[in-house]
């Protein structure tokens, strides 16, 4: 019975997840083109690099997108299981998982090549193996999840205590639990490597309203269900020591979201990231399968009601990601040049860069530091156009034959509506124009098509 439902979990996941992909194809948001774009690199930034070396070996056999995406669907599936056997250890109800499943935004959000999914998978089984005395696979999938995303690193003092209290072990619980975050600093000399920050001390009171954004990403974005679910599991939450272990993971978690140094406009003093709230919805679905089983006569139903709503939500939310006007355009256009480019032609798109006054407050930062020259480096190797990167990776066409420099002899030129910076000389008219929303790209030809030489006539 158990494995019946653990391969309904994982194709369940798996397939909802490749809907998703197939029904709302572009490809959403920033460090997730990020990613694809560099496949060739393992070191992005200050992030961590488990998942972009999953990224890199599999782009070894194919640098189309989809190919990753497929894998994020796949580690969104095993995120599944690994909180369905979380749910057994806490003693909660198997349709409990089927929350997690079909959660609106933890659905959505894995679609693309985001770390979160894979973190949720890791930390969900490294407390599973921990819980069942497993020391070993618990320290491997800690590892993991602490080569994911900084947050995970959390759970190392938590998990280390609870281990060296069970097994009089201090220096084995700190070998075991820590490995991945020393290691990584030993490496890099420091936290991040040279140019890059994650922490930094809270700026002003402003930071605590990060809570209130994260608190309201968290009701936006469950079921309604689901959070009166929740509130019921929070009524009569169990008091065993495994629960107390988690609660102890999430206030040290939250309790570093102020030292956050990665702030995201329209004001980083106040907000951060919406993903941040993965761990905290992780907790809510927790306590949501506490409160299910105060209805064990109508739990099917109830999670049947929540599902719906979670599937509706998830599709709702990628359909809005991927309609945004910058989405769509690079989407359209990387649609037209594989239908329009010639076998050897290649095409400048111009578009615009990262906004100066963000790389700017980067450099100053750097500067305060000592780590300017590093950061200028970093920048230079990494920066550029999103909606470069987004036509490029959406492009069938080789990546070699495509650019946002204009310096390049190119064949075709493309200039996005708002690109404000350097043009070539563009003397004869525009070809095409797309457009979407207040965007729009106008297509240019720098050089006639070939023709070919006249074919002689045949002798009678």
């Amino acid at each position: 019975m158990r494995h019946r439902q653990l391969l309904l979990l994982l194709g369940l996941g798996f397939l909802l997840r490749i809907a998703l992909i197939h029904a709302y194809p572009p490809i959403f948001g920033g460090d997730s083109v990020t990613r694809l774009a560099h496949h060739d690199r393992i070191i992005i930034s200050q992030q961590l690099p488990a998942l972009q070396t999953s990224i890199f070996l599999l782009s070894r056999l194919s640098d189309h997108p989809l190919l990753i995406r497929y894998w994020m669907a796949f580690l969104g599936a095993l995120a599944g299981l690994a909180f369905y056997s979380l749910s057994r250890d806490l003693q909660l109800p198997p349709l409990a998982a089927l929350l997690f499943v079909t959660h609106p935004y933890i659905l959505a959000v894995s679609t693309v090549p985001y770390q979160e999914i894979l973190m949720l998978a890791a930390l969900c089984g490294a407390f599973h193996f921990h819980f069942n005395d497993r020391p070993v696979a618990a320290s491997l999938l800690l590892g993991l999840a602490c080569l994911t995303r900084y947050e995970a690193w959390a759970a190392c003092p938590v998990l280390a205590f609870d281990y060296a209290r069970s097994h009089r072990r201090p220096v084995a619980a700190v070998a075991l639990h820590a490995w991945a975050p020393l290691a990584w600093m030993l490496y890099h000399s420091g936290l991040t490597p040279a140019g890059t920050y994650a922490i930094e001390l809270p700026q002003s009171f402003a930071r605590l309203q990060r809570y209130a954004y994260l608190g309201w990403i968290t009701i936006k974005f469950t079921p309604i269900l689901t959070l009166l679910l929740a509130a019921f599991g929070a009524l009569r939450l169990p008091s065993s020591p495994r629960w107390r272990l988690l609660l102890a993971f999430l206030v040290l978690f939250l309790a570093a979201i102020p030292f956050s140094a990665h702030g995201v406009p329209p004001d980083p003093e106040r907000y951060v990231t919406s993903r941040e709230v993965h761990l905290i919805l992780a907790g809510v679905l927790l306590l949501a399968g506490a409160g299910l089983s105060r209805f064990p006569r109508y739990a099917a139903l109830l999670v049947t009601i929540a599902c719906l709503a979670g599937v509706y939500g998830a599709a709702g939310y990628v359909r809005r990601e991927t309609s945004d006007p910058r989405v769509q355009l690079a989407y359209q256009l990387a649609q037209y040049l594989d239908r329009t480019l010639g076998p050897t032609e290649s095409a400048l798109i111009l578009s615009p860069g990262p906004p100066a006054e963000g790389i700017q407050a980067y450099f100053d930062r750097a500067r305060r530091s000592g780590q300017e020259a590093a950061a200028r480096r970093l920048v230079e190797t990494l920066a550029g156009p999103d909606d470069y990167f987004r036509t490029r990776l959406h492009a069938r066409l080789s990546g070699s034959r495509l650019f946002s420099r204009t310096a390049r002899d190119t064949d075709w030129v493309v200039v996005w509506s708002d690109y404000t910076g350097p043009t070539p000389p563009l003397e004869a008219p525009p070809v095409a124009t797309l457009h979407a929303g207040p965007l729009a790209a106008t297509v240019y030809r720098r050089r006639p098509a070939a023709t070919a030489a006249p074919t002689p006539p045949r002798s009678p």
